[in-house]
């Protein structure tokens, strides 16, 4: 199993946002034996602290549960206890190298690194007071992620509440014509051909509850089947 540490100044704001995001997106891809997320602080500001309050009900506005998650510092046995530990900003990578001196495992990221964005900091709500900025770049980081280490292209129905929900995910993650026929025979055509051949794919699926989860399960199983 690969074990993920996401890092920030005080593990109240970011880096647990990173690992609820994560564990959602693992759990909704079925990928929990394979990959698992915690969070820790460069600091002791906020030891013992849970969740800042604004982070908990965006996470919960997602149907993201972060209860029992409390703040805890970054220890020197993390280096070996964790297979990547990712910071969100330069200030947490300096305070990581300066506790465990050399990467010589090359085990310290940025986040955003995972999104096309190298050396950018994902931002901190904490004086921005943009939960959704930050979201947004935690979104994109961990997608990234996903899709690095897993070697396949995210396909997200997570926020999904009907079908032509998801047909315009897949238009966009894709890069599909809007004349893309929404249907599981056109699926299969798109798949099977030449365009997508040798690709591989990692599908979140929504909500149980979700109108849409049926027939995104029906769509996962089309490429499953296209792979083969």
């Amino acid at each position: 199993m690969t074990k993920i540490l996401f890092v920030c100044h005080g593990n109240i704001c970011r880096s647990p946002m990173a690992e609820f995001y994560m564990k959602d997106l693992l759990s909704r891809t079925g990928l929990e034996d394979r990959f698992s997320a915690a969070s820790a602080a460069t600091s002791s500001e906020e030891l013992g602290n849970g969740v800042y309050p604004p982070v908990r009900r965006l996470l919960a506005d997602k149907g993201i549960d972060c209860a029992g998650k409390t703040a805890r510092q970054l220890r020197c046995a993390d280096y070996e206890d964790y297979d990547l530990l990712i910071g969100m900003d330069e200030a947490n990578m300096r305070n990581m190298r300066r506790l465990f001196g050399a990467d010589d495992e090359e085990k310290l990221y940025l986040l955003l690194d995972f999104a096309a964005r190298p050396g950018e900091s994902v931002a901190d709500p904490w004086y921005t007071r943009d939960f959704d900025a930050t979201w947004d770049d935690v979104a994109a980081g961990c997608t990234g992620l996903l899709e690095k280490l897993t070697a396949t292209r995210l396909i997200d129905f997570r926020g999904c509440e009907d079908r032509r929900a998801l047909y315009r995910v897949l238009r966009e993650r894709m890069g599909w014509q809007n004349w893309y026929g929404e249907n599981l025979d056109a699926l299969w055509d798109v798949l099977t051909g030449l365009p997508h051949e040798g690709e591989r794919f990692t599908i979140a699926l929504p909500r149980e509850d979700s109108a849409a989860y049926a027939y995104a399960k029906k769509i996962r199983d089309i490429f499953q089947e296209a792979e083969r």
